[in-house]
């Protein structure tokens, strides 16, 4: 799944390599800790392709902030919105927790290995969004079963087409990155706190270690 991401470098470049324009309305704050039913910028292929400022989740108060590849073309609610309501959310990476040998969890940054901005595709419908996910390449899968669908310059501009577009052929361009294209590295708990939203929240700390057992806690006090 993806329930946060970033968003710090202002989209507008971005979205011109996209060939989109800009809404005369458009406006930009940076964000660490972007989360759903919240604002976010996207980009809209109509009436014209352009970046404009979307609800992130299609229906107010609902888990539908992600839209599962495997049923993106058949759901009731997604599927009418593939052929002609596509649409692109930038952003600078995006946060998962990944479970410890403990069985805790903890939070990972995964962004660009390049640096570079990071094309989500996405529907969108009457001012809201939502990001496609799909199973993780294999670099990703030691994180979390889920991971967003992440375009690259082609495909983006191919799935931000005005018009119809066959599902098939929309499907067809919602393709895992390659394993070494994405990186990860470990960060603090605090992202967990939606109020939390600074630029310290993706600065890499130190690999989080296992807490001990409760057994492994009593030997190490009484020294066994």
């Amino acid at each position: 799944m993806c329930g946060r991401y970033g968003l710090y470098r202002d989209p507008r470049p971005f979205a011109r390599k996209l060939r989109a324009a800009v809404a005369v309305d458009f406006s930009f704050d940076p964000h660490y800790n972007l989360t759903p039913q919240t604002p976010v910028p996207a980009i809209v292929n109509e009436p014209a392709c352009e970046l404009t400022t979307l609800r992130w989740g299609l229906i107010a108060n609902k888990s539908t902030f992600n839209a599962r590849i495997e049923t993106l073309a058949t759901s009731p609610l997604y599927g009418p919105l593939l052929p002609f309501s596509r649409c692109i959310v930038p952003a600078d990476g995006y946060y998962e927790w990944r479970t410890l040998a403990d069985g805790t969890k903890a939070p990972v940054w995964i962004y660009r290995s390049d640096g570079g901005p990071i094309a989500f595709a996405g529907l969108w419908d009457a001012g809201a969004c939502t990001i496609v996910t799909q199973p993780p390449n294999a670099r990703l899968a030691a994180v979390h079963d889920r991971m967003p669908v992440v375009l690259d310059d082609a495909a983006a501009r191919a799935w931000l087409a005005p018009g119809e577009l066959d599902p098939a052929a929309a499907l067809a361009l919602l393709q895992p990155v390659t394993d070494d294209e994405l990186t990860y590295h470990p960060v603090a708990r605090d992202v967990g706190n939606v109020r939390n939203d600074r630029p310290d929240l993706i600065a890499a700390v130190a690999e989080p270690q296992p807490q001990p057992s409760l057994f492994d806690a009593r030997t190490l006090r009484d020294g066994g």
